[in-house]
């Protein structure tokens, strides 16, 4: 028996994780002893040239399918640790990827490379040669020359040059920018590299044209490549200016149009979307005042990149977030007329909805008390035409307040043509696959209030949002969400609900919140619904499948009869109540429902009726509605209600001295007597003047005399039969 602990989630995904990345480990750590023995030995030496033997070979297998492996310093307030970039899509900690050992020795070694170079990173790309990697690690391995080291960084890089080092970019500290503007250091970083690796471009004097062009877009897609969020990009764009007056080679503006061209659409313009937010904070185009030296130029630069990424995204025939479009053009970014056409429409629909919101009871009222002419017609196609806009920015409220007057109840007959007319055109302006898929998305997404209001707009949207409305119904957690759904259903009508009916046992375990949707459905009074609504007369629950009953009745009225009759059987007495009382409601005169009338009223034996109290009365009810019926259906109420009432006399050798006894209650007894009042004949009257009698003349208990001992033992088989 093994009493070892198992291993916890936390260790099983460490080691997880070090099988993993166990390539990348490896060669880290060739890489580290690599460069110890060769800066221990001469280059040439066998040992120096042992521990470089197949290390390329290994660095090629653990970078393929990856543009390139970083290595950097990542400085903490106590303390700094190596990270590896490039390997995964997050930074990996050196620490963590090799074994303790390994890492206690071998860590703080490869931290004194990059202490005595004064070294933030060194990168070396996928497409490094064998002549470069080897040279590169060779030159890292030696010393620093004297004097200081930001000269001995200075030849260092020249030796790169020298040896045609094309590949492997280095970052040292004194290099590093963005200190002063307190940049994000992911974004001091990208900065300080884009300029050193730029700057020493030009020294290569051995490539071509082109292939410096390959290099130059090689290079910026590295340094862009692990700050690919909106934030950062944002802030690396800006902030370009503190690298431009140091690169030659390149324009500040060139730089910022290639970096821009090779972002995908969705990047720029999220960027575009984290600039224009900077922009309104910092209050460009709201207020004539201005700003501080400082933060002007913050602002003249954003606008500058905006404006590139703008182009760009009119270049791509991008299609623009209105919020997006109006900043731009609030900003100044770009003029009106350079937008596309239907980009300048969706401004100017922009325009009118917010003009509208503003004078919106005036455009109300009037839209309550209509004129004629062509001020109603151009009213009625601008609210058709600004309706989507405001749906997409979650403007309900007033999209509410139109469709109040499309709905009011005080209006003018006359006037229905023109309303009816007007509600068609507004339907279609919202009815497209884009605003009514938002539509359904945002409800989930907001409170109770907007989503009353949205229930009511999805309503006047009608059938087409009904299988989406299921969809959110079944995927909802929140009960308020599924209620609200359900509200949004029964206003659309008939097509949502019905499917909802049907799959309501089996996606809604809240009983109370099925009793809700099967009393607003039976309020509705669609006939249709009916029929979906059957299957819940086999709910588990009691209360479920009384409502379910009361709303068969009130859709179906007596064509429910077979319903009602089923649910005679039911096991719980409100139900079984419930279903005497409807089939006395729709008048029915089922066999089975007399058959149960009789066997429930005058059952067998004398220990009374096992029926409760309150379905015996409904009984009675039932029975006394055939008063209005045939004289032969009568006679059948009359027969089982005199039976009922008739005292049951005792069977046995000492029946004559037992006085006889009522099958039912007090209460029931007066519900018998009450319905053969209203259905009795004559022969009924005379009936009860007899068991009247009969009732005076029994003997009493006390006059009875008692019988021997041995002749009850014979008398009275069993204790059921004495009362």
């Amino acid at each position: 028996m093994n009493d070892e602990p198992a291993p916890n989630a936390t260790t099983e995904a460490a080691l997880q994780s070090k099988e993993e990345h166990a390539p990348l480990a490896d060669f880290t750590l060739a890489l580290i002893q690599a460069m110890l023995r060769t800066g221990y030995y001469a280059a040439d030496h066998p040992e120096a040239q042992k521990s470089m033997k197949g290390l390329y070979t290994q660095f090629l297998a653990v970078v393929s399918g990856r543009p390139e492996l970083t290595y950097l310093i990542l400085e903490k307030r106590d303390s700094r640790e190596i990270t590896i970039e490039g390997y995964d899509e997050v930074a990996l900690p050196l620490h963590q990827l090799m074994l303790k050992g390994m890492a206690d020795l071998f860590t703080p070694k490869f931290l004194d490379f990059f202490n005595r170079w004064k070294l933030i990173s060194f990168s070396i790309k996928a497409d490094a040669s064998a002549d470069e990697f080897n040279k590169f690690v060779e030159l890292m391995s030696q010393p620093p020359s004297g004097g200081p080291i930001r000269e001995a960084s200075e030849r260092l890089t020249q030796a790169f040059v020298d040896h045609d080092i094309l590949h492997i970019s280095t970052v040292f500290k004194h290099e590093m920018v963005g200190r002063e503007r307190r940049l994000p250091w992911r974004v001091r970083m990208a900065l300080t590299r884009l300029r050193r690796d730029l700057k020493v471009l030009p020294l290569y004097k051995k490539s071509t044209p082109e292939q410096m062009r390959r290099i130059k877009l090689q290079i910026m897609d590295d340094v862009i490549r692990p700050i690919r969020t909106p934030t950062l990009l944002k802030d690396f764009l800006i902030n370009y200016d503190l690298i431009a007056a140091d690169i030659d080679e390149l324009e500040e503006s060139q730089v910022e149009r290639e970096i821009v061209a090779n972002l995908g659409e969705g990047m720029l313009v999220a960027t575009a979307s984290q600039i224009t937010g900077d922009l309104k904070d910092l209050g460009l185009g709201e207020t004539d005042e201005m700003p501080e030296e400082e933060t002007y130029a913050t602002m003249v630069r954003a606008v500058g990149v905006l404006r590139d990424i703008a182009d760009q995204l009119c270049a791509i025939g991008s299609v623009l977030n209105h919020d997006f479009l109006e900043a731009l053009v609030q900003q100044k970014v770009l003029p009106v007329e350079k937008l596309p056409a239907e980009v300048r429409r969706a401004i100017e629909t922009r325009r009118l909805a917010e003009a509208f919101r503003a004078r919106k009871d005036q455009y109300l009222d009037y839209l309550r008390k209509p004129g004629g002419g062509d001020t109603t017609k151009k009213l009625v196609v601008t609210v058709c035409r600004i309706a989507p806009d405001l749906l997409l920015r979650s403007e309900y409220e007033t999209v509410v307040d139109v469709l109040e007057v499309l709905n009011g109840e005080h209006r003018e007959p006359q006037l229905k043509k023109f309303y009816e007319g007007f509600a068609a055109l507004l339907r279609q302006s919202v009815a497209n696959d884009a605003t009514i898929g938002y539509l359904l998305g945002d409800f989930r997404r907001q409170k109770k209030e907007q989503r009353q209001r949205l229930a009511l707009i999805l309503g006047f949207i009608g059938d087409i949002v009904a299988k989406g409305l299921l969809e959110i119904y079944i995927e909802a957690d929140e009960k308020s969400i599924r209620l609200s759904t359900f509200e949004a259903m029964r206003n659309v009508g008939a097509s949502a609900l019905q499917p909802l009916l049907t799959e309501l046992p089996h996606i809604e375990d809240d009983w109370g919140a099925i009793r809700h949707i099967i009393s607003e459905v039976a309020e509705l009074g669609e006939q249709s619904l009916a029929k979906p609504l059957i299957g819940l007369l086999y709910h588990t629950n009691a209360h479920v499948r009384h409502s379910c009953l009361t709303a068969l009745l009130k859709l179906s009225g007596a064509k429910a009869e077979e319903h009602f009759i089923y649910a005679l059987r039911d096991k719980k007495t409100e139900v079984r109540q419930a279903a005497v009382s409807y089939l006395a409601n729709i008048n029915s005169r089922h066999p089975a429902a007399l058959d149960y009338y009789a066997a429930v009223l005058v059952p067998d034996g004398t220990n009374g009726s096992s029926e409760s109290d309150p379905v015996l009365i409904e009984v009675c009810k039932a029975l006394a509605g055939f008063a209005n019926s045939s004289q032969d259906e009568a006679a059948k109420a009359e027969d089982i209600l005199v039976r009922a009432i008739r005292p049951v006399k005792s069977k046995g050798l000492l029946s004559k001295f037992k006085k006889p006894v009522q099958r039912h209650s007090p209460q029931v007894q007066e519900a018998i007597w009450e319905a053969l009042a209203v259905v009795g004949t004559d022969e009924a009257a005379t009936i009860a003047a007899e068991v009247l009698s009969d009732e005076a003349a029994a003997p009493s208990p006390e006059a009875v005399p008692a019988p021997e001992p041995e002749a009850v033992a014979t008398a009275v088989p069993s204790g059921d039969d004495q009362n």
